[in-house]
């Protein structure tokens, strides 16, 4: 019986802790930028400053609109933004204050 109530306590802790760090909207807009950053990023030596910064002001407009566009599911402990691009669907998994893009439907 002991070894039950230590499990239950722990499962409480984890849940609890899981709970508080459970990101919202404004981080998930705040990563949607870098996600898109990186998603823009030219991986050929030698990228100009102006491309730099085209990839940043791009990001951080994606990360703005993108936030207020994406369906949020939130299931108290984590939460699941889905977000419609192009015709094609992305999800972005929020748990434990950080997301982690979702393959697959």
């Amino acid at each position: 019986m002991r070894q039950f109530t230590l499990l239950v306590l722990l499962m409480a802790l984890a849940g609890g802790g899981l709970y508080l760090t459970n990101p919202d909207e404004e981080a998930f807009s705040v990563y949607l930028a870098e996600y898109v950053q990186n998603e823009l990023a030219d991986d050929a030596p030698g990228e100009t400053e102006l491309g730099r910064k085209l990839r940043r002001g791009i990001g951080k407009i994606a990360g703005a609109a993108g936030s207020n566009l994406a369906e949020k599911k939130d299931w108290m402990v984590a939460s699941l933004y889905t977000l419609e691009i192009a015709g094609e669907t992305h999800r972005f998994l929020g748990v434990a204050g950080h997301f982690v893009p979702v393959k697959g439907g």
